[in-house]
């Protein structure tokens, strides 16, 4: 699940532009990711491909996730980036320029 990954929500509910558009504004590098991206052992359920952001001197992942459950929609978090974080989303995803 993942409410697994811990950090603080910072949308709930939101569309994939709004996903997007709070990704560009608010970190260093985006990358697409994509429904079915494994992230830390969890595949990424996302209704469509949006962006996550990298906040490098932070240290912190900007993260979409589409939840199953009733009522939550996609979710954005905000998650402390772990070893390897930084360089698994590099190396497998797409940097938008």
């Amino acid at each position: 699940c993942v409410n697994n990954l811990g950090g603080k929500v910072l949308m709930m509910d939101a569309k994939p532009d709004e996903v997007n558009e709070y990704v560009r504004k608010n970190t260093a590098e985006q990358y697409e990711i994509y429904p079915g991206f494994t992230f830390r052992g969890l595949t990424m359920l996302l209704s469509k491909p949006m962006l996550v952001g990298l906040k490098i001197k932070k240290k912190k992942i900007i993260l979409p996730f589409t939840k199953i459950c009733p009522k939550y929609g996609t979710v954005l978090y905000e998650i402390d980036a772990e070893d390897g974080d930084f360089e698994t989303i590099r190396t497998g995803l797409k940097r938008v320029e």
